[in-house]
């Protein structure tokens, strides 16, 4: 829920996408898997195997991509304003590129991606939410596995 909080603020404050604060988001989603694991750990006394620790972390990464990935097409569906001033800015680059189309030609495609915009950005954060969460659950269940056989 943190996540989607500060998305719709970053989105409310205008914050430009290529800002960095924009990565506030993916702190927010690694904490959590930290956090998650740790928890997880203590619970058990320290004495975990790292299938264990990897499975508690794929848990909740798994759920927190299924979330955010309804939030995203949530979001982009009922945001048309947002979806028109993307088209504006692909049709003026598209214009300027694609010699080999005639502006007729371009503005189906825009239409086109208009309609599946909300698909394919959920798609995308599908994608980086998994990646994201496989490296952090493997990187803190390898170190807290390490980290419990020293002990």
């Amino acid at each position: 829920m943190l996540m989607v909080a500060v998305g719709i603020l970053l989105y409310l404050n205008k914050v430009n996408e290529s800002s960095g604060v924009q990565f506030i988001g993916y702190l927010i989603y690694g904490a959590g898997i930290v956090w998650t694991l740790v928890a997880f750990n203590q619970k058990a006394g320290g004495i975990v195997k790292f299938g264990e620790l990897f499975n508690q972390g794929f848990r909740c990464f798994v759920v927190v991509t299924l979330l955010m990935a309804i939030f995203t097409f949530a979001f982009y569906k009922t945001n048309n304003e947002l979806l028109d001033q993307k088209a504006a800015l692909t049709r003026q680059e598209l214009l300027k590129t694609e010699k080999n189309r005639t502006p007729k030609e371009i503005d189906e495609m825009i239409e086109n991606g208009k309609k599946n915009f909300a698909v394919f950005a959920a798609s995308g954060a599908i994608f980086q939410y998994l990646f994201i969460g496989a490296i952090v659950t493997m990187a803190t269940s390898g170190l807290l596995f390490l980290r419990n056989k020293k002990s």
